[in-house]
């Protein structure tokens, strides 16, 4: 899993996607939300970042805000269960994004 620096969107680039082979071309250019399929909106979409296509080339996916939300707190709950950093105790830039993002929907 990437870091939060490593990432430059911050705790949106650490949001697992399903099966990218999957997605639709709509899901895939960002057109529609990632997880459910809801038509987005500039306001309310979420840019997840490219990821890679398998085979070559990248995907834009983008999310809602519901959904965003509850993938960020399941993305959470699993990095605080792994992470050596959170299991310590100590500051963890991840957890305190994952957090925020669950909480707020926004980084």
């Amino acid at each position: 899993m990437p870091t939060v620096e490593a990432a430059g969107l911050g705790p949106l680039a650490l949001l697992p996607l399903s099966d990218v082979a999957s997605l639709s071309l709509r899901q895939t250019e960002g057109t529609i939300c990632v997880w459910c399929g809801s038509g987005l909106v500039p306001c309310t979409a979420r840019n997840l970042g490219p990821r890679p296509r398998l085979g070559g080339g990248q995907i834009f996916p983008r999310g809602c805000g519901k959904c965003v939300r509850e993938k960020a707190a399941e993305a959470y709950r699993l990095h605080v269960s792994k992470c050596r950093a959170c299991l310590r105790n100590q500051q963890c830039a991840d957890r305190t994004g994952l957090r925020d993002l669950a909480s707020a929907g926004t980084p």
